[in-house]
């Protein structure tokens, strides 16, 4: 109950430094180590109408010396979901106090997207975009997550059983994709979401009623469409994946963003080729532009209830796709997927995978993914003219990711955020109580 008061307080807080009141302060930010994405340089910064600045201006209304403490961007959170519209608070919370600032939302409801659009974008509440309703199949992802959610009081229990329009654009026709695409435009997305899952047997999984939802998808005939109806329309398109084939329809048809990396559900009647990248994959990846969201926090997951299964992902898929994306020069977003969670914990499990260095994933996590979820925004870099958006931790990220967890001062578009202490105690626990 303390922490939910504590969290009402920060509301209150929150709506009364919001747009609207007095511009932000003139900061002057003595003694502080900048981060330039390969180092640190000791330099005095300035915060002016909301902006990084390095000129001295003509009025400081408070100089803050920084004490030889360490400056980076803020965090992007590049794959995850809010479903929850009353714990929107809760959410902002826990993000901010993980230095997570920018969140892309990969799929969600008008439902829930109308009660919480006035409680981000704020400066002192995380970023938000989303892609809205997803196109999926009959009987597929993400169905079995919105009957959940029916079921458990948080979504209407009136709607129907397959929550076309409601909860996902379920699609079987190219007639449909045009009629629910115009649809979609109505709700005005910021991108365009298709669910690719074990796409290369479509047809048989369709009239098999053992296998779940989660283990279905679109049909993959109908995606060039749906992308070339997207870019048409000014918007871009990221696919959800889970093996090779869905990785290559969703390539060749044209998307902007793959968001799970193939393996991430394992099918172990499949052979491995079905989850393993080739170089070839990799290299049409980059020439074509797509960049691809981690998300791969469930392996994590997965070696607590199947760990001969975890460990044969984690080795023979997940780090081997890792490493050709990586070595071939594939740009890597970070996204966990796990909707009450941050995504430090993906960061993490990326870290122990040994794959990238500490400046490689800080670098992913505050430049890389922040440019990605918010390009038209001067985001990501500490320089001048970008938006004074920042953390200051009392030791190097850069040394060790487990120093992300020593924040001592957050600034957001030149206001510096005071949290409550249940969010900033928390310490890898979920931003609400499960």
């Amino acid at each position: 109950m303390k922490e939910k008061i504590a969290l009402f307080v920060l509301l209150g807080l929150l709506v009364s430094t919001a747009f609207g009141q007095a511009p932000s302060p003139t900061y002057a930010f003595t003694n502080g180590r900048w981060w330039d994405g390969a180092g640190y340089a000791a330099r005095t910064m300035y915060t002016i109408d909301g902006q990084l600045q390095s000129a001295a201006p003509s009025r400081v209304d408070e100089t803050i010396d920084l004490r030889n403490r360490y400056v980076i961007p803020p965090l992007a959170e590049g794959h995850n979901h809010w479903l929850e519209a009353t714990q929107v608070d809760a959410y902002n919370a826990c993000y901010l106090a993980d230095g997570v600032y920018y969140v892309k939302d990969m799929g969600n409801l008008p439902f829930v997207l109308d009660q919480i659009r006035d409680r981000v974008n704020l400066p002192t509440s995380v970023d938000f975009t989303s892609a809205g309703l997803g196109f999926t199949g009959p009987a597929a992802h993400p169905i079995e997550i919105v009957d959940y959610f029916v079921q458990a009081g948080i979504f209407p229990k009136d709607w129907r059983p397959e929550y076309d329009k409601q909860a996902q654009l379920v699609v079987r026709t190219e007639a449909e994709v045009d009629e629910r695409f115009q649809f979609l435009l109505r709700t005005n997305p910021a991108y365009v979401k298709v669910f690719l899952l074990f796409s290369e047997e479509y047809a048989k999984r369709l009239k098999d009623p053992a296998i779940q939802a989660n283990y279905r998808g679109i049909d993959p005939k109908l995606v060039p469409g749906i992308v070339k109806r997207a870019h048409a329309n000014g918007l871009k398109v990221a696919a959800h994946v889970y093996t090779t084939y869905d990785y290559r329809v969703a390539l060749d048809a044209g998307v902007d963003d793959i968001v799970h990396l193939p393996g991430i559900a394992y099918d172990a009647k499949l052979g491995l080729d079905h989850y393993v990248l080739t170089a070839a994959d990799a290299v049409k990846t980059r020439e074509r532009g797509v960049r691809v969201t981690t998300t791969i926090y469930g392996v994590a997951m997965l070696a607590q209830e199947d760990p001969k299964n975890a460990a044969l992902v984690r080795n023979q898929i997940i780090v081997p796709n890792l490493r050709t994306l990586k070595e071939n020069g594939v740009t890597l977003l970070l996204g966990s997927d796990q909707f009450r969670y941050s995504p430090l914990n993906e960061l993490f499990v990326l870290r122990d995978l040994g794959v990238f260095t500490n400046t490689q994933l800080l670098n992913m996590a505050t430049i890389v993914t922040t440019s990605a979820v918010f390009p038209g925004r001067k985001l990501g870099r500490l320089e001048p003219g970008y938006e004074a958006n920042f953390l200051v931790l009392d030791a190097d990220p850069a040394a060790d990711l487990n120093n992300l967890r020593s924040i001592q001062l957050r600034v957001k578009q030149g206001y510096r955020l005071s949290l409550p202490t249940a969010a900033l105690s928390r310490n890898g626990l979920a931003c609400i109580a499960e």
